[in-house]
């Protein structure tokens, strides 16, 4: 059976070589993108059953990554951008609420190492675990970092290139490395 299966796929492999060496460029570059759109559309449906993810909540672009065997709810009316990556440990969770907007490659964890241990040693390395909470109307910019345990309060903009290491309150806006406040929303 084994050999049978491997004859069968070395056809249709050199059929499908040459299909696809017989047509234009355009034709390639369609056929290319279908795939990758394909390809994503699989992988997103996945994470909605293995997830909490609301039915209107985007994955909004390519090389988005949800894993881990806690919990990862999203809300309605959310997105989260390109080359995202959310991790949730066994225990805990990641929850976006509604109305939130996770730009491109943004990096949100419930687990992590303690950087103050000796990572020479062999032993299992000491982890800093928590829920991380983003709660409704969170503006989230493009290559930001958000560590374990971290609530960020309602309606609150955490800025482009920030490494958050503490709650964000409500209705603020914060940046930097690690995130400060800049300013509190005047609403």
């Amino acid at each position: 059976m084994k050999i049978m299966n491997k004859i069968i796929k070395g056809f249709f492999s050199s059929y499908l070589s040459r299909l696809i060496e017989g047509l234009d460029v355009s034709k390639k570059a369609y056929l290319f993108s279908n795939l990758k759109l394909a390809f994503y559309e699989e992988t997103y449906d996945k994470f909605r059953q293995d997830y909490s993810i609301s039915n209107d909540f985007r994955f909004n672009g390519e090389n988005i990554l949800f894993y881990g065997s806690g919990k990862i709810i999203c809300g309605k009316n959310s997105y989260i951008g390109s080359y995202s990556t959310v991790q949730s440990y066994e225990n805990f969770e990641v929850r976006i609420g509604d109305n939130c907007s996770i730009s491109h490659n943004v990096r949100i964890y419930t687990s992590s190492i303690f950087s103050n241990q000796d990572f020479n040693s062999i032993d299992d390395k000491l982890k800093k675990n928590g829920n991380v909470i983003i709660n409704n109307g969170v503006w989230i910019g493009a290559n930001v970092f958000i560590n374990p345990g971290i609530i960020i309060g309602a309606n609150s903009v955490v800025g482009a290139n920030s490494v958050v290491t503490k709650d964000i309150p409500a209705n603020s806006i914060y940046g930097g490395v690690p995130a400060k406040l800049i300013r509190n929303k005047s609403i």
